[in-house]
């Protein structure tokens, strides 16, 4: 009886783990008159993904080409999405959807210096945020340097709010991060 109600348990467990491939659809849009291509990262973008890692934070060489790979082939638990304009690769969100605490941490986010303030990032995490929501997630969080007020006041423009302070967070120069999140409210869920 008891090997039967281990196997029924270890059965469930297994069948809760499993997440199914997360699905991002291709498309064109257009900000400020320009056409823009959304779609998922693939192996092959991780050249331009840490070329522009490298130009939107140069002091910070912590994700590599192995990390890059290891996270865009997780495409049961990451999203990777990149923006490009004109073939060209301009910005790109990363996030992790953890299915058991029901959060999508999103672990990097960047926008090509000459394509900043004008909507690309807040494009992204508008996506995010949505897709977050269709799978009835209860949040979304993410970690911004101290020093970087201009992210802050977009993410609360969206809706994030500050969650408290990570000490020492940065490893490059030891810099506190902000943790914020956003929370999203679902009827009957108290």
């Amino acid at each position: 009886m008891l090997k039967k109600f281990n196997t029924l348990l270890h059965a469930f467990w297994n069948e809760k783990s499993k997440q199914a491939e997360l699905v991002f659809r291709n498309r064109h849009i257009l900000i400020n008159k320009n056409s823009f291509l959304v779609s998922r990262a693939i192996v092959p973008d991780i050249p331009e993904l840490l070329s522009l890692q490298k130009k939107v934070y140069p002091d910070d060489n912590s994700w590599n080409f192995g990390v890059f790979e290891a996270e865009i082939k997780n495409e049961n638990k990451n999203l990777y999405l990149i923006m490009r304009h004109e073939d060209r690769l301009v910005a790109f969100i990363g996030a992790a959807f953890d299915s058991r605490e029901r959060d999508v941490h999103i672990t990097n986010i960047a926008v090509m210096p000459t394509y900043q303030r004008n909507g690309l990032g807040r494009y992204l995490l508008r996506v995010m945020i949505d897709y977050t929501n269709n799978l009835n997630y209860r949040s979304l969080s993410l970690e911004v340097r101290m020093s970087n007020k201009p992210a802050q006041a977009l993410y609360k423009s969206l809706g994030f709010v500050n969650y408290g302070l990570k000490r020492d967070y940065y490893v490059s120069n030891r810099e506190d991060a902000v943790d914020m999140r956003y929370v999203f409210s679902r009827k009957g869920n108290g």
